[in-house]
């Protein structure tokens, strides 16, 4: 992949909590003391599966300090909040004591954590995600304004690229180690699961099933643990080199049409939908693949998530989707596929082999080109 092609984004803190141990809660608290506060009123909020639930709110006084004693029931993801753009994510457990300190105007760069033993894991890993990431990105501005001023100069981007692309792949090969070993030591811990959210789960399958395993033993009772055992189920079943699950609908005739049903081809399971832009934006690319590969033995089983189907017929003439395989079933993302092929967003892409297991997913542009390329070499 060209360095110029490569994305990345700062990671994110989680926003779903989880249910553990149910102990009392009566002796929680959590105290704060800020600098550079001007009396703010401030929130804690668990981040639950099912969004963003308030608990509890207190008044920063002229000292700076506060003190909230909210029923924390559950160990899991809470976010201690002044404003949507100034807060602090914590793992607070029932019966702690919990002490966090900052400047009020800059709480999640600034804030520190005691008493909690979990969030001070989760800080360790958030601020050595913030480095590499930080330096990832340095590297792509240096490569942004490099081609900015080479103008339709392409050797000479081409060259600039292949030059950056080493200590770029490096960072992230030392940051994944850096996870990998985070969440060995510490597999029983919420931490881990912030840590492994920047893990592929195609690349690092292994890794998601050790820490499963741990966590699961430890909190069987876990909602959120619960959900990220199945998650991680699911994605056993959709290794590579698995047979990718059968798929059934109607076509745009509708007669129902299988999955299974293009065996002996190499198939792109492509999910996408009319009223998703970065979709269409990415037709004109498996458009190209097909043309260049159809006649090799290559096919495209393309899967809607559209639930007008006026519209979905539209969108296939107009992108001039050329193949037959076009289903769908009008639940959007109600759709059974969705968790069958366990995918939260689209454009999402699964490639299969000739006996219909699992070559490669997500393959986007120049790199669903390469992956035919080197099939059908």
């Amino acid at each position: 992949m060209k360095f110029n092609r490569l994305f990345f984004a700062l990671p994110i803190a989680l926003l779903a909590a989880c249910s553990g141990n149910t102990s009392s809660s009566t002796g929680f608290e959590l105290k704060g003391k800020f600098s550079n506060s001007h009396n703010e009123k401030i929130y804690l909020e668990q981040l639950s599966s099912e969004g963003i639930q308030p608990m509890d709110t207190a008044q920063i006084d002229e000292k700076g300090e506060f003190t909230i004693t909210a029923p924390v029931k559950e160990i899991g993801f809470y976010r201690l909040r002044i404003s949507d753009k100034n807060f602090a994510t914590l793992i607070l457990d029932a019966n702690q004591h919990v002490t966090v300190t900052g400047d009020a105007q800059d709480l999640g760069n600034t804030y520190t954590v005691d008493g909690s033993p979990e969030s001070k894991l989760f800080w360790d890993v958030n601020q050595a995600s913030i480095k590499n990431y930080g330096k990832r990105d340095s590297l792509q501005k240096v490569f942004q304004t490099f081609a900015a001023t080479a103008g339709n100069d392409t050797t000479r981007i081409d060259s600039m690229s292949n030059t950056m692309e080493k200590p770029y792949t490096e960072l992230v090969t030392a940051h994944n180690k850096y996870l990998q070993d985070f969440i060995t030591k510490n597999s029983t811990s919420f931490a881990a699961l912030a840590a492994i959210q920047q893990l592929t789960p195609d690349e690092f399958i292994d890794t998601y099933i050790k820490l499963d395993a741990a966590l699961f033993a430890k909190y069987p009772n876990s909602s959120y643990i619960k959900t990220f055992h199945e998650s991680v189920a699911s994605q056993k079943k959709l290794a590579i080199g698995t047979p990718a699950p059968e798929i059934e609908m109607n076509n745009v005739f509708g007669k129902p049409l299988a999955l299974s049903s293009l065996r002996g081809k190499v198939v792109l399971v492509d999910f996408w939908a009319s009223w998703c832009g970065p979709c269409r934006a990415e037709n004109p690319n498996v458009v190209k693949a097909y043309g260049m590969y159809k006649s090799k033995g290559f096919e495209v089983f393309s899967v809607s998530l559209d639930r007008d189907e006026d519209k979905w017929k539209a969108a296939i003439q107009k992108d001039g989707l050329a193949w037959p395989n076009h289903v769908c079933d009008f639940k959007e993302w109600q759709s059974p596929v969705v968790k069958l092929y366990n995918f939260n967003g689209i454009p999402s892409n699964v490639l299969i082999d000739k006996n219909g297991n699992i070559l490669a997913k997500n393959l986007r542009g120049e790199d669903l080109e390469k992956k035919l390329a080197e099939i059908f070499k």
